[in-house]
């Protein structure tokens, strides 16, 4: 006879197994932190002073979650930096960043190539 014990237990498994109990608790931190966000007053301030490079850095970073694959830290992320649900066009970032992409550039986030094109000036 199955316990309450084996039942929770398999319940966890099968949701660890899919995903989705990473993507709940992860639901479950965006909520938090909102919800801490909003109790501060201090906070609100310094997000609504965001300058335009703090938003493409944030962008940017973003980008890189989500090609990585880090879907749970980039939807902390995204909340914890009021991003919208919606990226920046790629295109539109690179072209603010006076980035002109190859055919290689396009398949990495736009950070690794900064971090390509600030090696390469050093070695310049």
């Amino acid at each position: 006879m199955t316990t309450e014990k084996d039942l929770v237990n398999a319940v966890k498994e099968s949701l660890e197994a899919g995903g989705e109990l990473g993507r709940i608790r992860a639901e479950m931190r965006t909520e938090v932190f909102k919800l801490l966000d909003s109790s501060n007053p201090d906070s609100k301030v310094h997000c609504s002073k965001q300058s335009s490079d703090i938003i493409i850095f944030n962008e940017l970073v973003r980008e890189y979650l989500d090609w990585m694959g880090f879907k749970y830290s980039s939807t902390v992320f995204i909340a914890e930096c009021d991003l919208s649900k919606h990226p920046y066009d790629r295109a539109l970032l690179a072209q603010t960043l006076g980035i002109k992409e190859t055919d290689t550039s396009k398949k990495l986030p736009l950070l690794c190539g900064l971090v390509e094109t600030l090696k390469h000036m050093k070695n310049t």
